[in-house]
Parts: structure tokens; sequence; C-alpha cells
């Protein structure tokens, strides 16, 4: 029996030494895939060729009970691969070549945009904004170094957590090194002349138009018009020059835009706030950080997450957000979101991911900053 057992272990080893080498190989492969990139200004992540990975990988296997942990598998080697190919794309654009100079900052829509409004607010309006169609393109601008640093919404008062923002914070090699909170506080635009008498058009994004509902059911001559964007809707009553049409918009959008606040205030309730986060390459620990954020996956372990919170209570921190996600291509497994307050927090929370990294099949430190509240 235990000649059997020495002779199953020799194939084990075998087998090991062959995934190792195997591993090496892959990983040199993806780096000269990273440098055709470079070369043809792709980024690193491929949503599309990764999926259709995992797929196949699946098909190939003769045990399909095995799907599950074959993801897991694919997903921890594509992931490295992203961060292979990742440091040679941020050597490539090393200052002086593509990257850009500090003052570049990125966000998601368009001038007057309350995402414009809260990098203006952070910088004290000293930074070069960048405006990017979606929320990817401003986390792959600063990945890449076209942006020094990112802001994007990631919680609402009143729509709650943005998912899709959360997801791309795995995907990323970015830290968040900041957060900007931005009161939502809606005001009825119109251009210069106008008065209140001659408004017969109003726009602004549906929401908009809803949170404001109790001031324009004032005004039931009104006509009500549904906008895309807040910010946009500003930008077209002020290209229309006519005194019939208001926007619904900030009063920052407004003054981009040269309009005038008929009314402000507007929205029914006064408890709309956005968080917004600043991302960057790199962490950035300063002595006034005292807030951190930890994303982790937990291992099938009975108890791991009885543990784990566990050992953030043991350590005193003080845990202000929990949020979970499913994991894509597994079902009824989670990923969770963990936000930290507290002095010091940069300390306590690395001591805390020693302790519960047994525990977990992936963990991230998302970043240690300053707290917007």
């Amino acid at each position: 029996m235990v000649a059997e057992l020495e002779e199953l272990r020799k194939e084990i080893d075998a087998v090991d030494g062959e995934i190792v080498r195997a591993f090496e190989k892959r990983i040199q492969i993806a780096e000269n895939v990273a440098r055709c990139k470079i070369e043809k200004g792709l980024p690193v992540l491929d949503r599309k060729r990764e999926a259709e990975l995992l797929k196949k990988r699946e098909e190939m296997l003769s045990n399909k009970e095995l799907a599950s942990d074959i993801d897991r598998l694919y997903e921890l080697l594509m992931s490295l691969s992203r961060a292979h190919q990742r440091r040679l794309v941020r050597e490539h654009t090393e200052p002086g070549r593509k990257c850009a100079g500090p003052g570049k900052v990125g966000y998601s829509g368009i001038r007057g945009a309350y995402a414009d409004m809260a990098q203006d607010l952070y910088f004290g309006g000293k930074a070069e904004a960048l405006s990017y169609e979606g929320f990817e393109e401003v986390f792959s601008a600063v990945e890449a170094g076209e942006a020094a640093f990112g802001v994007l919404p990631i919680e609402n008062s009143y729509a709650g957590s943005v998912l899709q923002v959360y997801d791309l914070l795995e995907q990323y090699d970015v830290s968040i090194v900041g957060e900007q909170l931005v009161h939502i506080d809606h005001a009825l635009l119109g251009v210069q002349g106008a008065e209140l008498s001659d408004i017969g058009e109003v726009y602004s994004h549906d929401q908009g138009l809803m949170q404001c509902a109790d001031f324009l059911d004032g005004y039931l001559d009104w006509k009500r018009i549904p906008y895309y964007n807040t910010a946009a809707s500003a930008e077209y009553v002020a290209k229309t020059g006519d005194v019939s049409k208001a926007a619904i918009a900030s009063v920052y959008a407004g003054k981009i835009y040269g309009l005038k606040t008929l009314k402000s205030a507007i929205n029914a309730s006064g408890e709309n706030t956005t968080r917004f986060i600043v991302i960057g390459p790199e962490k950035e620990r300063t002595g006034d950080a005292d807030k951190a954020s930890l994303s982790f996956v937990l291992e099938h372990k009975p108890g791991a997450l009885a543990h784990i919170l566990n050992v953030f209570a043991e350590r005193k921190l003080n845990m202000v957000k929990i949020e979970s996600r499913p994991l894509k291509h597994r079902n009824f497994e989670y990923r969770f979101y963990v936000d930290f307050v507290g002095p010091k927090i940069g300390m306590q929370i690395e001591k805390a991911i020693l302790e519960i990294e047994p525990y977990c099949t992936q963990l991230k430190l998302l970043g240690i900053y300053e707290n917007g509240c």
C-alpha cells in the first residue's frame, strides 16, 4: 500500500513538473501577445477572447463535473497573464512616451456631468479634464497612462451601488486613491434672458424629471421631455438659444454652458448624494489615509465568512459597508467588497489580510485612501 502511494505521488510530481513548464511557457506567450497589443494600440483586457477561452476549456473536459474547477483555474491564469501584460504596457508608457502628465483626469460623460463636477471638486479645478464615453474607457485610460487619474461613481444614496464599476475594479490593474461625495442638487436652467414665465418645455434625464416632479407639478402647462443625460440637456438648451426651453441639471452644468439658473434646489429630497472614487495606477498611502477597500472570494470551507468577519471584529476594524457580487461561470458563488474606516487603517488592514488570506481563493486590496465624508 505504501509503495502504491509513493508511485502515485511520483505521478503527481511528474504532472506538476509539466504544469510548471507549461505555465512558464504560457506567461512567455502572454508577454509576446502584450508586445503585439502595444504595437497595434490594443487594450490588455479582451472580454470576448476570455469568455471564448473559458467555454473551450469546459468543452475539452471529459469529466464535466470539473467545469467549475477549470473555470476557477483559468480565471486565475488569465488574471496572472493580464498582470504580466500590463507590466509591459506600463514599462512602454513611461513619462516621455505615451504617459500623460499628472494633471490629466478622466471621467465618464460630457462637460457639466456630475462626474465632471466631482473631479473639479476633488482636484480644486486644477486638473485637465478628459471626457470618455463609458466607465471602462476611463479605467483603460488610467491603466494605459493616458490619464493620471480617473473619477467614477460607485454608489448613490438613492439608486445604490454602481455594479459595473465594482466589476471593473477587479479587471483592471488600478487602485482607489481617493473619494469625493457630490450632493445631487438639480436646478432649472434657461438661456440668458429667459424667465419662468417664458418656459414651455423642460428637458432632462428621466431620473431628473422624476426627482423634480413635485416642482414640475406646479407648472402643468410645461411639456416634460426626457433626454439621455442631465448635462446633455443643458448643452442642448444652450445651443438652441430658445427662451421657451429649459433644462434640469446642476448649477455647475449651467455655468459650463452659460445658462441662467431660473430656480435652484428643485429636487424633491435634499438627501441625494453620489460617492465617486478616484482611481490611479498605483496605491497611494498618505498619513491621512483613514479608509480602505478590500475584495475577496471565499473558499468553500465551513464558517469561512464567519471567521473573516471575526478577524475584522477582533482587530476592531470599523466595517462601514459590505457588498456581494455573483461570480461569472460559478453558480451561487460571490465576490465580497468591504469598506473600512478608521485611523491608521493601512497597518490594520494589512495585518487582517494575512489572517484571512488562507480562507480566500482570491483577495485584492482595492485601495487605502482618505475618507471623503
